[in-house]
């Protein structure tokens, strides 16, 4: 079960429209000015009998003003790299407890890891109601000359909140007037609707980490030179293979029972020495037969292992570190859960704009249509490319059509943007040579192109020696 929160960030969008609707008032006929209330329009049962004060005989009084969500829709037109993560590090000023006081010295420090967060756009209504004509165009006139079309809008003044900032545009969607004609046959209410529209974001919550002061090194754990490796019954032969050339003082790294590790889906595995002839071509966890159990290799070391703050690190060629906070899973002690450090996983090459692909399909059995503006596809197999294509009388697929009806052309592990006219290329895999980063804003996993091929960037097997325990 996913742990509850809840941040009243939505409300804070109502609340701030509300605010934007008061402090307007009407002049009566005397020349006096009255402030019009605003409500939340939206009132319940147990409100409206306290408001009419447990009568049907209690007329509302006007002129007021009822605001209320009229709509709140996913904008996926927004969607950005769900998979990102925004670090900032924060200084406090300390703070005497008794004094009360905040002083002129450096106090906690933390570190701020911002999710990012989901788009939406909210839809509001505000309904302006008013016994008679004059009061709705003195009303009308004051909010609408507000907004040219729009105005900005904050919900929150925390500086480290990326989403505080947004802005509040007053639609076409607005009535004049919401009672029958003849009006006669209606009450005396007459009802004005203005609706607006706000680019929303729901962030989830953030992960505050205070900053840690090394206090103690510990050096030299579990290494010896090699003269002292007789008691761990370790062949003669160690210094052949990939200890050739090392000296007898030399010390050496060894992965616990020098199992092979199977790193997928955020999941790790331990893979048997018997089974590391065939690991290669492992695509799920659960082909890993006979599956060590994590719980009983951790107890075999001293350290305590801590669940969130122990680490896994993974050695990629060239000597860069993967850092993934571990955890075992409650259901199955085979199954380390990870939770990468994104710090120390790659990049996402940025191209023309962005980082990510929407999904990986295979143009040949996929159909993208209707074709959504921006969306990004990595595709598998090549589009219009053969030797008929140009040639009198060829037609390729309807799915891969330009608006203009011409085929469009693109070549396996390409990717592909639909613009709004045209399909592009954005990534032409038979010019590009550089290492490139991608995400699957879908699944999640990053990709990297190594010239050649799309592979997964670090997932897959690390042979022993090139992972590690830290406890």
């Amino acid at each position: 079960m996913s742990q509850f929160f809840y941040d009243g960030q939505i409300k804070r969008y109502l609340t701030q429209f509300m605010r934007l609707m008061s402090d307007f008032s009407v002049s009566t006929s005397a020349g006096s000015l009255t402030r019009v209330p605003v409500r939340y329009g939206d009132v319940n049962r147990q409100v409206a009998t306290i408001v009419n004060k447990n009568s049907e005989n209690i007329v509302q009084s006007a002129p007021f003003i009822a605001c209320y969500i009229k709509d709140l829709k996913f904008d996926r037109l927004r969607l950005q790299d769900p998979s990102y993560v925004g670090k900032i590090h924060i200084r406090e000023r300390d703070y005497d407890e008794q004094g009360q006081e905040y002083l002129n010295v450096q106090g906690a420090n933390y570190t701020v890891e911002r999710i990012m967060p989901t788009p939406y756009t909210i839809t509001f209504n505000a309904d302006i109601w008013t016994t008679n004509l004059d009061q709705k165009l003195q009303l009308w006139e004051q909010i609408t000359v507000l907004f040219n079309p729009s105005m900005e809008l904050q919900t929150t003044d925390n500086y480290i909140d990326w989403t505080s900032l947004s802005v509040l545009e007053l639609t076409d969607g607005c009535v004049f007037e919401a009672r029958a004609i003849p009006q006669g046959i209606a009450n005396d209410i007459s009802i004005a609707t203005l609706q607006f529209t706000a680019p929303a974001w729901i962030s989830p919550p953030a992960k505050v980490k205070q900053l840690g002061i090394v206090t103690k090194i510990i050096s030299n754990v579990f290494a010896q030179p090699f003269d002292q490796y007789s008691d761990l019954n370790i062949a003669s032969n160690i210094f052949e293979g990939p200890f050739s050339g090392l000296e007898p003082d030399a010390q050496v790294v060894v992965t616990p029972r020098n199992y092979d590790l199977l790193v997928l889906n955020n999941t790790a595995v331990l893979v048997p020495v018997d089974q590391q002839n065939v690991s290669e071509g492992w695509t799920d966890v659960d082909q890993v037969p006979n599956r060590p159990s994590w719980l009983n290799l951790l107890d075999q070391y001293p350290g305590k292992f801590r669940s969130g703050l122990s680490q896994l690190r993974l050695t990629k060629p060239g000597g860069n570190e993967i850092v993934a906070f571990i955890s075992l899973n409650p259901t199955n002690e085979s199954l380390m859960v990870l939770n990468f450090d994104q710090d120390t996983v790659p990049s996402n090459t940025i191209i023309s704009g962005r980082g990510t692909i929407d999904a990986i399909v295979n143009p040949q059995t996929f159909n993208p249509q209707p074709a959504v503006i921006n969306t990004r596809y990595l595709i598998l197999e090549s589009i219009n490319v053969n030797d008929q294509v140009g040639m009198p009388g060829y037609n390729g697929p309807d799915a891969w059509k330009n608006s203009d009806n011409s085929d469009f052309q693109a070549n396996a592990n390409d990717i592909i943007e639909w613009n709004g006219s045209q399909w592009t290329v954005v990534f032409n895999s038979q010019e590009t040579s550089t290492v490139t980063y991608i995400t699957n804003a879908y699944t999640g996993i990053q990709y990297k192109w190594d010239g050649q091929q799309w592979v997964k960037s670090f997932e897959g097997i690390y042979s022993n020696l090139n992972w590690r325990l830290v406890l």
